[in-house]
Formats: structure tokens, sequence, C-alpha cells
């Protein structure tokens, strides 16, 4: 092994050629010419798949470490690149690349636990009577609800299942208070449309037409504070939903509009929401919390999309979860169970009549 180190790359080539090399060695002789290059992560990759070929190897190992050590330093220079820009994803993405190849790194932990994971959901039904035609001319529809985010300015969007009206979306906040985890709503729901792709022409024209369209509510006000109160154990979110109490849920039809002003008021396991006549039909339903894993399962409950017949006008509705709760089918998603766990509540909205 101390002979590969003077001439990695043509020993490599001589012992390979004449079939005198394992898999393992020709894969640390390449490692280390890859270290010798600064070429950090190609090194890791081969230093690792060294270690699978002979995992008893001591030396492998150790040139694992040190290579991957190296690359958890660099991927916390581009996680703070790419956190200063807000490309959140990017970010959280090196991160845990960096923690991973790394254990030790004390940064990286330090800036894991200031990142939490927000799973949206909700189940919206349809009413539709009348298709506009640009619609059924779309080579593509993606039935789509776009949400408003703590990060301002940020919308995610995700696909609505026809057949379920079922919707899941991940997002990600980074240093956020639970108070601002409070501020997503709805900001619109719709079609995606892609036109004019053909076998031989891959030019589209996308376009996304709204149903219904809240754009950005304002919170006008942020008062009180919710309780914190974590049991030892996690609590399945399953064992909470006989529980939901759907009186004063604002299930009134409201139309689409703008300039739609809320405020907030927290108290204990319950966030009181007031408008000035309208009911919130644009805020979730309920919040579950589990800071030991950093995630935030947000559920906007059960809505109807429906078209007025005379005017054509848009209209959505709530739903009553009691009875028909679609937490059955999104809780079958084995991806998204980290999520189905609370420790420290419970957190419902209840809509407030104006003074």
């Amino acid at each position: 092994m101390k002979a590969l180190r003077l001439y990695p790359m043509l020993l490599l080539l001589v012992l390979a050629l004449g079939g005198l090399l394992p898999g393992c060695a020709t894969n640390y002789a390449e490692g280390q010419y890859l270290e010798s290059q600064n070429r950090w992560e190609e090194a890791a990759i081969s230093y690792h798949l060294a270690v699978i070929d002979d995992p008893e190897d001591e030396e492998y190992r150790e040139a694992l470490a040190r290579a991957q050590k190296v690359v958890a330093r660099e991927n916390m220079e581009r996680y703070r690149e790419y956190l200063a820009q807000k490309a959140f994803k990017k970010a959280y993405q090196r991160l845990e690349d960096a923690a991973r190849q790394d254990p030790s790194l004390q940064e990286a932990k330090d800036e894991l636990n200031k990142w939490q994971r927000v799973l949206l959901a909700g189940q919206i039904e349809l009413d539709i009577r009348d298709v506009r035609a640009d619609i059924s001319l779309a080579d593509q529809i993606a039935l789509t609800i776009r949400l408003n985010s703590p990060n301002l300015g940020e919308t995610v969007a995700g696909e609505i299942d026809l057949s379920s009206g079922i919707f899941l979306v991940e997002d990600l906040l980074y240093d956020r208070p639970l108070s601002l985890q409070a501020y997503y709503t709805i900001n619109a729901i719709g079609v995606s449309l892609v036109r004019n792709r053909t076998d031989t022409r891959q030019f589209t024209s996308r376009d996304f037409q709204r149903f219904i369209d809240f754009r950005t509510p304002t919170v006008e006000s942020l008062s009180g504070e919710l309780s914190l109160r974590a049991t030892r154990q996690p609590t399945p979110v399953a064992t909470q939903r006989d529980r939901i109490d759907d009186r004063g849920i604002g299930g009134e039809a409201v139309a689409s509009q703008s300039g739609l002003r809320y405020s907030l008021q927290l108290q204990g396991n319950t966030i009181r929401v007031q408008t000035s006549g309208t009911p919130p039909v644009f805020t979730p339903r309920l919040l579950y919390l589990n800071n030991e894993t950093n995630r935030l399962f947000i559920d906007f409950g059960r809505y109807v999309v429906r078209q007025e017949t005379r005017s054509g006008a848009w209209r959505l509705s709530r739903l009553p979860i009691a009875g028909n709760d679609h937490y059955a089918m999104v809780s079958k998603v084995i991806a998204l169970r980290p999520y189905f766990f609370y420790r420290e509540g419970v957190y419902t909205y209840v809509y407030s009549l104006p003074r």
C-alpha cells in the first residue's frame, strides 16, 4: 500500500491491466490520486467503494473518514452560500450531507436545530359544472394549490390528486418562531395547463388558471403565546382525530377575493382567527408540533370548490372533518411517517366573530 502512494494512477493502470489488483485496492488507489488533486468529493466516493469491498481494512476506513471531513466542510461553505441566497431547499440538503459526512461537526448540529420541516396537507372536493373550453384543449392538466409561506413573499405549490382530492406539500423553515409558522394560508386553487406539446415539438406554453384566488391575506395583529408542554413520548396523530370539534369552522362559502385581512390570537392550544366578517377559510384547521424531530404537520382540513350555476363565480367552503377524515389516506404515505407524531401539542384554528 505504501508504494501506491508514490504513483497511484501509474500503478493502478499497470496492476489493473495485469489483473493483479482487486476491486477494493483499485478504488483505494483511485481515491488517493483524487485526493492528491484535491478532488475530495470524488475521492470520498472511491474510498467508500473500497470500504464496501473490504470493510475490515482500517486504512480504507481512515481514508474515507479523512475525505468525508473535508467534504463536510466544503458542504458547509456551500450551505452558507445557499442560505444567503435564500435557496432553502439546496441549503438544507447541503447541511444534511455535512452532518452525515462528519457527525462530529458541531456547526452542522447547531444549524440543523434551526430548521423545521413542514408538511402541509388537506382535501379539496370539486363541484364543477362548467369547464372552460381553453382548459379542455390543454395537453396536460394538473389541479394545483398554492400556499403562502411564512418566508416573506414565497409560496409553495402542490398537486391535488384528482381521485381523492388530497394534497401533500413539504416546506422548509429556517430559524422561524412558532408564532410565524401560523402564517401559512391558501393563496390560490386552480389548474396548471400545458399547451402545444407534440411528439416533434417540445415547446410548451404553461398557464395557471385560478378557481380560487385569495393572494396573500395580511396579518394585522398577532398576540399571545401557544402552550409548549412536551409529552414524554410522541403521540400518534391518529389518536387525536376522533376528538376533533367541527363547531365554529367558518363553513360559509366565500368567493375569491384579494385584500383579505385577519388577526391571530394565540392562547394555549388555540389559534383564534378574526376577520372583518369574511369566514377565514384560507387558514389551516390544525397544527401538530414535534420539536424533537423539528417537524410541523399543518392540516388545512376538507373543502369543497363550487361554481355557481348562474353567475359562474367560484366559491370555497369548509367541510367537517369528523365522520369523513382524509387523514386515513394521508397517513398511508410511508415516507411522511415522521410527521404523524406530535409532542408539544395540537393547535386548533378557531373562527371568532368580529366585535
